[in-house]
C-alpha cells in the first residue's frame, strides 16, 4: 500500500541495489521529481510516469534508457508501497534533429570536388527523405533505382527485416535535386554496388563504407557544428605545448585509428594502514560501466551488411545478444567488486551516473573523462608491486605499473592526492617510444 501523503522529494530509496545501480537509479528517480510540482505526494500513478517516459522518448532518448527509466520509478515506487505495471512508449529512429531548410543550405555550399559531391548527395536524402545517420549508413547502390522521372529508396527497417519503397521525383533546381546529385555522386565514385556513402582519403581515393558515427561527422561538418570533443594539447615538462603536438585545423579532422599509449610509474609511499588502505580501496574490475544503447548497437552492426537481407538481420541480433551478455557480466563484476584491476580509476574517480548514462560516444563523456581523469579509456596492463621499505619505520610502498591511453592521467592523480593527503605519491610517465612492438594491447 503506497504511503499516501509522503513527498516525493522525502521519498525512501530502494534497498539491495549494487551502487552503480543505485547511482542510475537516484539520477531517473531525480529526473522525474524535477518535472512534477514540488508539493507532489505519493502515490505517483501510472499515468503520470507514463507521460513522463513519453516526453523522454520524444526528446530522442534511446529505448535501453527508457527501459532503466521504466526499472528506477518502478524501484523507488516499490520501496515507498506503490506497486507500478506502466508500458514503454515507442521510440523512433535517430534522425539528424535539424529542419530540411538547413541541410538544404548546407547542400548548396557543398563543393564541386568529390567530398563535395558526396556531402550534397547525403544532405538532399537526408532531407528529402528525414533519415538519419542510422539509415543512411543502410543504404546501399541495389537499394536507389533509377526511374524515368525519377528514383526509388528502398530504406530498410532493422527491426522487420522489410524495406519501405520511397519514390523521389526530379526537381528543377539542379542544386538540390536529390537525383541528380546522387547520380553524379555515384557516377564519380564509380560505385556499382554495396555501400553508397564512403570515406574519401587526402588523394582523392574512394575507401570504406561511412559508419553512423562517420556520416553524422560529415552532416555536422557541412552543417557548420562541431561534434567531437576538443584535442587535448600535450605539453613538455616545461608547461608549453610541443610545436609537433600544435594541431591545425587540417590535423585536427585526422583521426587516429588507435590511441597512443604512455607507460607510467606510480609510487605510492606512507604509514602502513593508509597504503594498505588505498591497496584495497584502488582494486577494481578496471571497466566504465556505461549504458549501451543495444538497439542502436544492433542498427550499427546491421549497416555493412544490410543487403544480405533476413540473413544479415539474423546475424545483427544474434551479435546484438552476445555483446549485451558480455555487457551484463562486465556489470555484474563491476557491481561484485571483483578486484581484476590493481588500480582501478573508476573506483578512485568514480564517473558519475548522468556520465555513464550519455554512453562512451557522447560528448558530454568525452569532456568529463578529459577533466576528470587525463584519459579516455580505462588503464590497461596494470601491474603492482610491494617492496619493502627500508627507509622510515612503519612505513609501506606501493608500485604501479600501467598504460594510458594518449597521456597519463594527471587529472585523476591529483584528485587521487588531494582525497589520500596522507600518502605520497610519485609520478614518473615514460613518454619515449617503446620498443617495436610493445603496446598496450600486447599479450
Amino acid at each position: 500500500m503506497a504511503e499516501t501523503g509522503r513527498l516525493l522529494q522525502a521519498a525512501r530509496p530502494p534497498v539491495g541495489l549494487s551502487p552503480a545501480t543505485a547511482r542510475t537509479y537516484a539520477a531517473s528517480w531525480r529526473a522525474f521529481v524535477g518535472t512534477q510540482a514540488a508539493d507532489r505526494c505519493f502515490p505517483v500513478g501510472p499515468v503520470a510516469v507514463a507521460a513522463w517516459l513519453e516526453a523522454r522518448a520524444k526528446g530522442g532518448r534511446p529505448r535501453q534508457s527508457l527501459v532503466v527509466d521504466r526499472a528506477a520509478l518502478t524501484a523507488w515506487c516499490a520501496a515507498n508501497g506503490e506497486g507500478l505495471d506502466v508500458a514503454l512508449p515507442a521510440t523512433r529512429v535517430r534522425r539528424t534533429g535539424v529542419d530540411a531548410a538547413s541541410l538544404l543550405a548546407a547542400a548548396r555550399r557543398c563543393g564541386p570536388d568529390l567530398p563535395g559531391l558526396r556531402d550534397r548527395a547525403l544532405l538532399l536524402l537526408a532531407a528529402t527523405l528525414d533519415i538519419g545517420a542510422e539509415a543512411l549508413a543502410r543504404l546501399t547502390v541495389e537499394d536507389i533505382t533509377d526511374m524515368t522521372d525519377g528514383m526509388t529508396v528502398a530504406l530498410l527497417r532493422p527491426r522487420s527485416g522489410r524495406h519501405q519503397l520511397r519514390r523521389l521525383r526530379r526537381r528543377r533546381d539542379p542544386a538540390v535535386c536529390p537525383v541528380r546529385n546522387w547520380a553524379a555522386w555515384r557516377d564519380a565514385a564509380q560505385l556499382r554496388w554495396g555501400a553508397g556513402f564512403r570515406g574519401i582519403d587526402a588523394h582523392g581515393t574512394v575507401g570504406d563504407p561511412l559508419s553512423v558515427p562517420g556520416i553524422r561527422f560529415v552532416l555536422d561538418r557541412a552543417l557548420g557544428r562541431s561534434d567531437r570533443p576538443a584535442h587535448r594539447t600535450r605539453r613538455t615538462k616545461s608547461g608549453s605545448p610541443p610545436e609537433s603536438s600544435v594541431r591545425t585545423p587540417a590535423r585536427q579532422r585526422m583521426r587516429r585509428p588507435a590511441p597512443d599509449w604512455i607507460q607510467t610509474t606510480l609510487t605510492v609511499s606512507g604509514p602502513v594502514d593508509r597504503v594498505s588502505r588505498f591497496r584495497v580501496a584502488a582494486q577494481g574490475p578496471g571497466i566504465i560501466p556505461w549504458q549501451v544503447d543495444f538497439d542502436y548497437e544492433q542498427a550499427r552492426l546491421l549497416a555493412p551488411m544490410a543487403a544480405k537481407g533476413a540473413q544479415a538481420v539474423t546475424l545483427a541480433r544474434l551479435l546484438r545478444q552476445a555483446s549485451e551478455r558480455l555487457h551484463q557480466i562486465a556489470l555484474q563484476h563491476q557491481a561484485a567488486g571483483t578486484p581484476a584491476c590493481a588500480f582501478d580509476l573508476h573506483r578512485l574517480v568514480p564517473v558519475p551516473g548522468p556520465i555513464l548514462e550519455a554512453g562512451a560516444d557522447s560528448r558530454a563523456a568525452a569532456a568529463w573523462l578529459q577533466a576528470q581523469w587525463g584519459t579516455l579509456l580505462p588503464l590497461r596492463r596494470v601491474e603492482v608491486e610491494a617492496p619493502r621499505d627500508q627507509r622510515v619505520r612503519r612505513s609501506a610502498r606501493l608500485v604501479y605499473h600501467f598504460w594510458s591511453a594518449e597521456w597519463t592521467p594527471w587529472q585523476a592523480l591529483d584528485r587521487v592526492r588531494t582525497d589520500w593527503p596522507d600518502l605520497v605519491f610519485d609520478i614518473r610517465p615514460q613518454y619515449a617510444r617503446a620498443d617495436a612492438g610493445e603496446t598496450a594491447d600486447a599479450a
